[in-house]
């Protein structure tokens, strides 16, 4: 470790900086705060999921986002979407109405592409813009790859991931 934090703060510090950012550019700053965690779901890069936490003094409660640490190798690029894709889904829960039982609607589809990110079953142009298990790429110039640029401009990262296991295995 070359720096003062542990492994723990400085992960979930440049989680939490990355949403305050997209928050702020790309969602006015509406989107109420979440608890963020790491876990391993089988062919997913993340998930929300609403109301998941309670405040055990004042009974609060707070929703997840969770991010895969496997599939966190990827560029930066390729994890922030999925971050970003996950807070639509927040945004969805806040202010519109969210598909059954984790389908992706048309609504949904529309705050993603308002957003910069193009909703595509396979990750390509032309896959299908709704269903239960959705990627997204990026649209060229779009309102997220301007906001991602200013954020790796300020030298952000995501320092940790999972090592693959072949990798983890040799040690």
């Amino acid at each position: 470790m070359t720096n003062y934090q542990t492994p723990t703060a400085e992960t979930y510090e440049n989680l939490d900086k990355a949403f305050n950012h997209f928050n702020n550019t790309l969602f006015d700053n509406r989107l109420p705060s979440v608890l963020f965690t790491l876990t391993r779901k089988r062919g997913a890069h993340g998930y929300f999921w609403a109301e998941q936490f309670k405040h055990r003094d004042d009974g609060d409660r707070t929703h997840e986002i969770a991010l895969n640490p496997e599939s966190m190798e990827r560029t930066l690029d390729a994890v922030l979407s999925t971050l970003v894709h996950e807070m639509t889904h927040l945004e969805q829960e806040e202010y519109g109405q969210p598909g059954k039982s984790g389908f992706h609607n048309m609504e949904w589809v529309g705050l993603m592409e308002r957003v910069g990110l193009i909703p595509s079953d396979n990750g390509q142009p032309g896959g299908s813009k709704t269903g239960r298990k959705m990627t997204q790429y990026v649209e060229e110039g779009g309102r997220f790859q301007t906001a991602l640029n200013a954020l790796l401009a300020d030298g952000f990262t995501l320092p940790y991931f999972t090592q693959p296991k072949a990798a983890a295995e040799k040690k």
